[in-house]
C-alpha cells in the first residue's frame, strides 16, 4: 500500500543580505558551481509587513480568502498568508507550489511565497467540503497597501577568518578542511576535534566535541554547537533523508513535519511509535515541548529568515539554530553531497561518505561517458486551471535532465527572476517550445498521477500534436523526489536509460501505456 504522497517542497526565499553567488558553466564534465561568501560582519536587512486588499474571484463565493491580506517584505522577497473564511482547504497550491494547511481545525491557514504584488495571482485551493476532494481555480488582485511595520533586521555574521583568527588565539591549530566535490553551500575546516561548519547562506558554526570547553574570545555571530547532538528538532523536509541514510535517525527526537506528511518512510515510522514527536511547523514551534524534550539543536531551512523573533527565542531558550541551504544546490550530487555535512555534526563521517562513494561508481558510466543524446526533454504538469506548470532553466531537475544527456525544453523557461524553482506558462507557450519534444515527464508530485497518454490528452488535447505523444515516449514521476533526496542519483540513472533505449522497471519514473 502507497503511502499517502504529500509534498513539502523547500521553496524558500533566497535572502540578498546574505550573499551567495553561484556561477554555472558547462564544461567538458558537465556542470561545475563556483561560490564566494560574503566578508561582511554587519549586515542588515529591512522587513515590511503589509496589510493589503484584495479582490477575490472563483468557485461559487460561498468560500474566500479574508481580505486585508498581510504580506511580508524582506529585502524584497515576499511571503503572504493567507486565511480562508471555512476550515475546509487541506492545501493550496500558488504558482506551481503545493502549501498544506497550518491550522487543522481553524479557518484554513497558508504561508506562501509570492513573485510579485502588482499581478493578479491564480491559485488553487483543494476543498473537502463536498462529498469528494475538488480543486477550484481563483484569482487574486491586489488593491492598496498599508504599511504596518518596518524594521532593521541586524545579522552579526563573522568572516570565516576572523573566526579562524579567534581559534589559533585560543591554541586551535588548523588540521585539515574539506571542500565538497559538487556542493557549493558549505565547507568544513578541522582545528583539531572542533570543526568549523561555513554556510555560505547562513555563517559560521563551531562544532564543539563532547566534553570539549568552547574556547574564549570568539566573535559574536559564532553558533556554537555542542557534541553530542541527539536531541534535534528537525524543520528542514529535504534534510531527513540523508540523516536516515548515513545512520542518524535517533538523532532526530522532534519534527516540524506531522506523521501524514512524511513521506520517508523511516520518518513516519518513528513518529507513528513515538520516538519523534511533532513539535510545531518553522514558524510556530512548540517552544515547551522543546524545553522538555532537551532539545538542543534546530535544524532549519531559509524559511526561518521570515520568523526573526522564532530564531532569537529558540536562541534565548538555549536552542541552537543550524540554517541548512542544501535545497539550493543545482547539481543533484550538490544536493547529495550534504549527507557528509551530517555526517560530520553527528559523527557518522564514514558511513556518509562511504554512501556518497557507492553512489558516485554507481553512476561512474554516466559521469564518465558524459552523455548527449540530444533529445528534448520536457518536464511539467497540467494545473487544475489549465496553464502548464513548469521547472526554469538551472533548477535541479533541469540539471538532472542535462546530467542525464538530454536538453531541457522549453528553452524559455525563466531563470532567477524570482526565488521559486517553478513558473507557470499558457498552453500555447508551452506548445511552442515544446511540442517538437523526444521526450514528455510528466511531474505528479502535485497533480497526481496519471497512467495514460489518453489521460493526459484528457487535459489538454493539443498534447496530441506533440512528437512525443505521436511516438509513444510519454513518461510520469512516480515518488516524491523532493523529501527523497538520495533518490537524485537513481533518478538519473533512470533518466540515462531512458534517454539510451535502455528498457527495465525504473525506479521513479513509468513510461505511459
Amino acid at each position: 500500500m502507497k503511502m499517502k504522497k504529500k509534498i513539502q517542497l523547500n521553496t524558500a526565499i533566497l535572502f540578498s543580505f546574505i550573499s551567495l553567488l553561484i556561477v554555472t558553466s558547462c564544461n567538458s564534465q558537465g556542470v561545475t558551481f563556483v561560490n564566494q561568501t560574503n566578508e561582511e560582519e554587519q549586515v542588515s536587512s529591512v522587513k515590511e509587513t503589509y496589510l493589503i486588499d484584495i479582490g477575490f474571484e472563483g468557485g461559487t463565493g460561498k468560500a474566500y480568502i479574508e481580505s486585508p491580506v498581510t504580506v511580508t517584505s524582506v529585502d524584497g522577497d515576499l511571503s503572504a498568508v493567507f486565511v480562508w473564511s471555512s476550515v475546509n482547504y487541506d492545501y493550496m497550491i500558488v504558482n506551481g507550489v503545493r502549501y498544506d494547511n497550518e491550522n487543522p481545525g481553524g479557518p484554513s491557514t497558508f504561508t506562501v511565497s509570492l513573485d510579485n504584488i502588482s499581478e493578479p495571482l491564480t491559485v488553487i485551493g483543494d476543498t473537502v467540503a463536498m462529498s469528494t476532494p475538488h480543486e477550484i481555480e481563483y484569482t487574486i488582485t491586489w488593491g492598496e497597501k498599508t504599511v504596518t511595520s518596518s524594521e532593521v533586521i541586524s545579522s552579526s555574521l563573522v568572516s570565516e577568518s576572523e573566526l579562524f583568527d579567534a581559534l589559533e588565539k585560543a591554541g586551535l591549530s588548523k588540521t585539515g578542511e574539506m571542500i565538497p566535490e559538487y556542493a557549493v553551500g558549505y565547507k568544513v575546516t578541522s582545528f583539531g576535534d572542533y570543526s568549523v561548519i561555513s554556510i555560505g547562506m547562513s555563517g559560521e558554526y563551531l562544532l564543539v566535541p563532547e566534553g570539549g570547553s568552547v574556547p574564549e574570545g570568539l566573535p559574536d555571530g559564532v553558533m556554537v554547537l555542542q557534541k553530542p547532538l541527539d536531541r534535534t528538532y528537525l524543520v528542514s523536509t529535504s534534510a531527513m533523508d540523508l540523516i536516515v541514510t548515513c545512520g542518524a535517525l535517533d538523532r532526530i527526537v522532534l519534527s516540524g513535519t506531522k506523521e501524514s506528511d512524511w513521506y520517508v518512510e523511516e520518518a513516519a515510522s518513528a513518529m507513528a511509535s513515538g520516538d519523534i514527536l511533532y513539535a510545531g511547523k518553522y514558524r510556530a514551534p512548540d517552544y515547551e515541548l522543546l524545553l522538555n524534550s532537551g532539545c538542543d539543536l534546530a535544524i532549519e531551512n531559509t524559511m526561518i529568515y521570515h520568523e526573526p523573533s522564532v530564531i532569537e527565542k529558540l536562541k534565548e531558550l538555549g536552542i541552537p539554530v543550524f540554517i541548512e541551504t542544501s535545497s539550493y544546490e543545482k547539481n543533484p550530487l550538490g544536493r547529495l553531497e550534504w549527507i557528509k555535512l551530517y555526517g560530520v555534526l553527528f559523527d557518522l563521517e564514514d558511513e556518509a561518505n562511504a554512501y556518497f562513494d557507492e553512489q558516485l561508481r554507481e553512476l561512474e558510466s554516466v559521469l564518465t561517458d558524459k552523455p548527449d543524446t540530444g533529445l528534448k526533454v520536457a518536464f511539467f504538469h497540467v494545473t487544475a486551471g489549465g496553464m502548464i506548470n513548469v521547472r526554469k532553466n538551472g533548477d535541479y531537475i533541469t540539471s538532472m535532465i542535462e546530467l542525464s544527456g538530454g536538453h531541457y525544453v522549453p528553452e524559455n523557461a525563466g531563470e532567477g527572476e524570482n526565488a521559486l524553482s517553478t513558473m507557470n506558462m499558457q498552453a500555447e507557450d508551452f506548445y511552442a517550445g515544446a511540442k517538437d519534444a523526444d521526450i514528455l515527464i510528466y511531474n505528479s508530485t502535485i497533480a497526481g498521477e496519471i497512467s495514460s497518454i489518453d489521460e493526459l490528452i484528457a487535459l489538454n488535447p493539443m498534447f496530441t500534436d506533440f512528437k512525443a505523444v505521436k511516438e509513444g515516449r510519454v513518461y510520469c514521476t512516480e515518488r516524491n523526489l523532493f523529501q527523497q533526496t538520495t533518490g537524485m542519483a537513481e533518478f538519473v540513472r533512470d533518466l540515462n536509460d531512458i534517454f539510451t533505449g535502455v528498457d527495465r522497471d525504473y525506479t521513479y519514473i513509468y513510461k505511459l501505456s
